[in-house]
């Protein structure tokens, strides 16, 4: 894939074919290569890393203008060098990166925490279990903090979503369990930007 492709566009190439990037961040117009020479993160990374981690090759323009071609073993120091560079080493025009199989849908557990504490260690105990396909945390209040737990899903009861006008975070106060379909999962917060929206008044 290039380098500024969206991972929206990425996701909506994937899916179809049952299948998904191992980190998907959290906002649709996230470049595939920003991800890599920046730094991403998501609710899969517990288990699949950073973006960077599913990466198998590139071809990365240097500041000589040579394209170099880099992997674990060819051009590796370039490979290893590259990720959260943040351009110094070069631009990522092309990548080649894993995906990993999809399932229809996710089903969430919101876990109410009464401290950062306890919700660090309620995610340190899930992610080493191994009990959950997705780990997430969401701070409202220092008494108040929820720990979600996604898992793949091959039907569900109900379905949710969080595209118009309801707002994903503010459901996880409200219900301890909610299903999605795995494309509305991938972008839940992207309706609202839940860290941004109410500073310019659109939760209005």
């Amino acid at each position: 894939v290039l380098g500024m492709t969206t991972y929206e566009d990425l996701v909506a190439a994937t899916l179809p074919t049952g299948q998904m990037p191992l980190v998907v961040p959290q906002l649709k117009t996230i470049t595939l290569g920003g991800a890599v020479t920046g730094l991403g993160i998501e609710s899969s990374s517990f288990r699949n890393g950073t973006p960077h981690e599913s990466v198998l090759e590139m071809d990365v323009l240097t500041g000589d203008g040579r394209v170099v071609t880099c992997s674990r073993s060819e051009a590796s120091d370039l490979f290893y060098g590259f990720p959260n560079s943040y351009g110094t080493l070069g631009y990522a025009l092309r990548l080649r990166i894993e995906l990993e199989r999809t399932h229809p849908y996710v089903h969430l557990r919101h876990l109410r925490c009464f401290s950062v504490a306890e919700a660090a260690e309620v995610m340190r105990s899930h992610g080493e279990a191994r009990t959950a396909d997705f780990v997430d945390g969401t701070w409202f209040a220092s008494s108040e903090v929820y720990v979600t737990l996604g898992t793949w899903a091959d039907s569900a009861p109900l379905v949710s979503d969080y595209t118009g006008q309801d707002i994903y975070y503010r459901s996880i106060q409200r219900r301890s369990e909610d299903w999605l379909t795995v494309h509305d999962y991938l972008w839940r917060w992207d309706t609202d930007w839940f860290w941004c929206s109410r500073a310019f008044g659109v939760q209005n």
